[in-house]
C-alpha cells in the first residue's frame, strides 16, 4: 500500500519520535510511505528529502510552538491549504491507498476531506488531543464562544471525514462517543501512543551522570520531563518539593520547556530547593542517562476534563521505571498504571497522599524494581509500534 502521513509533529532530520517509529513500521512491512511535515521558518521553500526509505516534504508553517495564540491561529488557518498544495505538487501522481494523520491540529479537517476525495482513499485519524475542549480547560476561550464554535466545526468535520478514529485509551473512546452522538461506535477504537523500544541491554544505569549534575547517588530520583504547561498543575508539585525539603531520601529532577518553565524557575529562585534540579535543555545523551538512572517517573494531569494520555509514560515504561501519577478523575492513566501493577496513582492536589507515596517508593527498592519490570512488560504487550500498526491495518 501507499501511505500518506501528515503531521505538524514530524521531527527534524535525525530525530525520532512516535510518528517516525510508526511510519518506519509501515516501511518494514513493505508499504511505501509519503510524509508531509512542517517547519516553522517563515517563507522558507519546501524541502523534499528521503529518510529511511520515506519521502518527506517539509512545508513552511509559520510559528506554531512558543507563539502567541493569535500567531498560532494565523499559522494554522493557512496551513491546510499549504499542505494540500504540497501533497498535490509532490505526490499528486501517486495512487495513495490510505491517509493517516494525528491531532493536533483539528484545523486540517477541510484538507483531509479534500485529499480523501482526490485520492479516493480512507482516512485514519490518530486522536492525540481533544480540541476545542482542551482550550476551554486551559481557559484560552469559553465554551460556545466564537473561537470555540470555529474549532468545534473543524472537530465535527474531521470526525465525520475519518473512516476510523484511534483514541489513546478506553476512556477516550467513551468520551468521544458520548460527546459526538453522530458517530458510529464501530469507527472509534483504542489506538494508543506507541514506540519502537530500545533493547534493555543497551540501557546503561552505571554511568556517572548523577555526579555530573550533583544528583545524590543514594537518593530515589523522581523524574518529570517534557512539556511544562498549565494542564499539569505544577504548583502542586512545587508544594510537594517544599514539604519534602528535609527528607533526603527523595530527589526531584524537572526538565523541559513550556509556558510554566518560568513559573518553576521563579519559584526555585525563591526557596532554592536542595532536593531538586530544574533544567530547560540537556544534551540527548545526558537526558537518556538521567532517565536510565532515575527511579520513578512522574505524571501530572490537572485542568483537563477530557482524557489525556501523556507520551512520557512510554519513556518510563521503556526504561523499566515505575510510575507515580497525580491526576484528576477525567483520565484513566492512573487506573491503567495500577491495574498492571507498574505504579501508583493519587488524586492531584492531595498533598498528604502524594507525599506518602513518595516515601513509599523511597523505602521499597525491591518493589520499585518489580513495578518497573511489569511496566516494561506492559509496554511490550500493548504499546509497541507493531501493535499500533496491527490495529490500523486490520481495517485495510
Amino acid at each position: 500500500m501507499k501511505i500518506l502521513f501528515v503531521s505538524i509533529a514530524w521531527p527534524a532530520t535525525g530525530i525520532n519520535n512516535l510518528y517516525t517509529n510508526l511510519m518506519d513500521e509501515f516501511v518494514r512491512n513493505g508499504h511505501q510511505v509519503f510524509v508531509v511535515g512542517t517547519r516553522e521558518d517563515v517563507g522558507g521553500e519546501e524541502e523534499l528529502v528521503i529518510e529511511n526509505q520515506i519521502r518527506i516534504v517539509r512545508v513552511s508553517s509559520g510559528k506554531i510552538r512558543k507563539a502567541s495564540y493569535l500567531t498560532k491561529f494565523r499559522s494554522l488557518f493557512f496551513l491546510g491549504g499549504k499542505i494540500r498544495k504540497a501533497v498535490i505538487r509532490h505526490y499528486g501522481n501517486e495512487k495513495i491507498d490510505l491517509i493517516i494523520g494525528p491531532t493536533p491540529p483539528i484545523t486540517l479537517s477541510f484538507m483531509y476531506k479534500k485529499l480523501k476525495k482526490r485520492f479516493d482513499a480512507p482516512f485514519y485519524l490518530l486522536l492525540k488531543d481533544i480540541w476545542p475542549q482542551g482550550s476551554v480547560d486551559l481557559q484560552v476561550f469559553k465554551r460556545y464562544s466564537v473561537p470555540w464554535m470555529f474549532f468545534r466545526l473543524h472537530e465535527i468535520r474531521i470526525y465525520k471525514t475519518a473512516d476510523y478514529i484511534g483514541t489513546m485509551s478506553e476512556l477516550g473512546v467513551k468520551y468521544i462517543l458520548s460527546h459526538n452522538r453522530f458517530l458510529n461506535p464501530v469507527k472509534v477504537e483504542v489506538c494508543p501512543n506507541s514506540i519502537k523500544p530500545i533493547d534493555e541491554e543497551s540501557i546503561n544505569t552505571n554511568c556517572d551522570i548523577r555526579q555530573k549534575y550533583n544528583i545524590p547517588s543514594d537518593a530515589c530520583v523522581f523524574l518529570f520531563s517534557g512539556n511544562l504547561g498549565p494542564g499539569h498543575g505544577l504548583h502542586f508539585f512545587v508544594d510537594a518539593i517544599k514539604a519534602l525539603s528535609d527528607y533526603d531520601k527523595a530527589y526531584f529532577v524537572i526538565g523541559g520547556s513550556g509556558t510554566y518553565y518560568k513559573y518553576l524557575d521563579d519559584r526555585f529562585k525563591e526557596f532554592s530547593p536542595k532536593n531538586a534540579l530544574l533544567y530547560s535543555w540537556l544534551p540527548r545523551e545526558d537526558y537518556e542517562q538521567i532517565v536510565a538512572t532515575s527511579n520513578v517517573g512522574l505524571i501530572f494531569l490537572y485542568r483537563y476534563t477530557s482524557p489525556q494520555y501523556p507520551s512520557r509514560l512510554l519513556s518510563y515504561l521503556e526504561y523499566s521505571k515505575p510510575v507515580l501519577c497525580a491526576v484528576n478523575a477525567f483520565t484513566d492513566i492512573g487506573t491503567i498504571v495500577e491495574k498492571y501493577e507498574c505504579g501508583k496513582s493519587v488524586e492531584h492536589g492531595n498533598l498528604n497522599d502524594f507525599i506518602d507515596v513518595i516515601k513509599f517508593f523511597c523505602e521499597n527498592a525491591n518493589l520499585r524494581k518489580s513495578m518497573g519490570e511489569k511496566g516494561r512488560k506492559l509496554l511490550m504487550n500493548k504499546y509497541t509500534v507493531g501493535h499500533c500498526y496491527d490495529i490500523i491495518m486490520k481495517h485495510f
